[in-house]
């Protein structure tokens, strides 16, 4: 197992990436001390340190370098030659890249030894193997797997916040970490092999770093491995109008869109433009020209980017996330004209996703939105993962409403409490409830009665 290009590619072998005190002396060519400073390295590898400077030291300068490491028990004392100088960002400061000329074989051990209890790659590889979710990285716990829905702790080490900083900071560049440490949240993708991709949040907590890491496999599935009724194929093959995929979070929508834009790219000619935040599924072109851009490196917002999306001859839009009245009023206007618009929302059910969508407006302007909606709106499918009886992981439960003249009816006239008898009625139209599908899987033997329960009680707290 091994980083992709994506991430290797920025550096050429582990670092430890957080300021390090370095006691420094800059010895002449007999090595007497000349010269005492203090500085920060700002990354330190078993082959060197780099460290940023108010005054540009000539090259093959020899220093005699002290500083210490967490969970190391002594000072690591070795000499460096600087090898590299370079200008930096900030006037009159240069970044300083030096070698360890001479340095202990236990100490390049010890760095070595800390760098691969930092090493991120390790924790990744244990959340493949064990078929994991999410990789959860805590302050003084335990990293944590979720597995199959239950939060299980990997038998390492605890973690202060400042280790994982430098777990993570190991698979930045500066600027990310520049990012980082100004707005105190950062979202990014992260790729571990051919096949399998992270979706980190880095964010802080009670003034600790911590992390979310979740498992992303990129081989885009078909739609009979998702399990996903022959119903939302005729959802991506509509020309345009408005589709939600709604769901709790982790119940698989970024992977089911990921499905209907793969089958639109076998079987349409046309412009696909994805805006996503991380992008997770690669989709290269087949019949489709497909545009994939990323919020915070492509783009600023999803609405700037959905703006710009409607100048670049689109036939079908993908929203990542709706999440401001801005993006919902331009995926209104999309729809309305001629694009075929796929937006992911968090919603439990088709009732709580209209009513959410109508709720980013002014209780006065509700009528007219719910009007509009009832035009360009042409199914929502509602889905969620529920725990399997046999424990081999889970299963998908589905909900999907067309927007039939009944169910138009019933937006338009804000009566969405009728919802649910208009899904149990439209058989005829492919429409089934999430209380069905759950109903049937426990029928069937495949979840337990407390799965079921657990999310009826749930579910049904939207129609009461």
């Amino acid at each position: 197992m091994m980083f992709t290009s994506s991430v290797s590619d920025r550096r050429k072998d582990y670092r430890i990436y957080n300021p390090v005190p370095v006691a420094c002396e800059i010895v002449n060519t007999q090595g007497t001390p000349i010269r005492k400073l203090t500085v920060m390295a700002k990354d330190i590898s078993s082959s060197g340190i780099y460290f940023e400077f108010g005054v540009a030291l000539a090259l093959n300068t020899e220093m005699k370098v002290e500083f210490s490491l967490p969970r190391t028990n002594h000072n690591i004392i070795a000499t460096v030659k600087i090898k590299r100088i370079e200008s930096t960002e900030l006037e009159n400061t240069f970044g300083i890249g030096a070698a360890f000329t001479e340095i202990q074989d236990n100490d390049r051990h010890e760095i070595v030894k800390f760098i691969e209890f930092l090493n991120i790659e390790k924790l990744l590889e244990i959340t493949v193997r064990k078929g994991a979710s999410d990789l959860h990285l805590l302050a003084e716990q335990q990293p944590a797997l979720r597995i199959h829905g239950e939060i299980e702790p990997i038998d390492l080490p605890k973690l202060s916040s400042d280790e994982i900083s430098k777990i993570l900071f190991s698979t930045l560049s500066r600027q990310q970490i520049k990012q980082f440490e100004h707005e105190k949240e950062l979202d990014y993708g992260l790729q571990f092999d051919s096949e399998n991709r992270f979706r980190v949040n880095l964010h802080q907590q009670r003034g600790f770093t911590e992390a979310t890491l979740r498992l992303i496999n990129t081989r885009i599935p078909s739609f009979e491995e998702l399990q996903l009724p022959d119903a939302v194929k005729d959802l991506a093959r509509l020309k345009d109008g408005l589709i939600l995929v709604a769901g709790p979070t982790g119940s698989g929508k970024t992977t089911t869109i990921a499905a209907m834009v793969d089958l639109i790219n076998k079987e349409k000619k046309g412009v696909v433009i994805t805006l996503e935040r991380p992008i997770e599924f690669v989709h290269l072109n087949i019949k489709s020209i497909i545009k994939q851009r990323e919020v915070g490196i492509d783009t600023n917002s999803f609405s700037t980017a959905l703006k710009s999306s409607l100048r670049q001859d689109p036939n079908v839009i993908v929203i990542g996330e709706i999440e401001d009245i801005e993006t919902v009023k331009t995926a209104i206007i999309a729809a309305e004209t001629g694009h075929l618009v796929i937006a992911s929302f968090h919603a439990t059910d088709s009732m709580q996703a209209i009513d959410r969508l109508a709720g980013f407006f002014p209780t006065e302007n509700r009528k007219q939105i719910l009007s509009q909606l009832s035009h360009c709106l042409h199914g929502i499918l509602t889905q969620v993962l529920l725990p399997r009886k046999d424990k081999l992981g889970r299963v998908l439960a589905c909900e999907i409403v067309f927007a039939n003249d009944a169910v138009k009816r019933i937006i338009r006239r804000d009566e969405l409490i009728q919802l649910a008898t208009a899904i149990q009625t439209g058989a005829n139209f492919k429409m089934k409830s999430l209380n069905d599908a759950v109903k049937k899987y426990l029928d069937e033997g495949v979840i337990d009665e407390e799965a079921a329960r657990a999310y009826l009680d749930e579910a049904n707290k939207s129609y009461r």
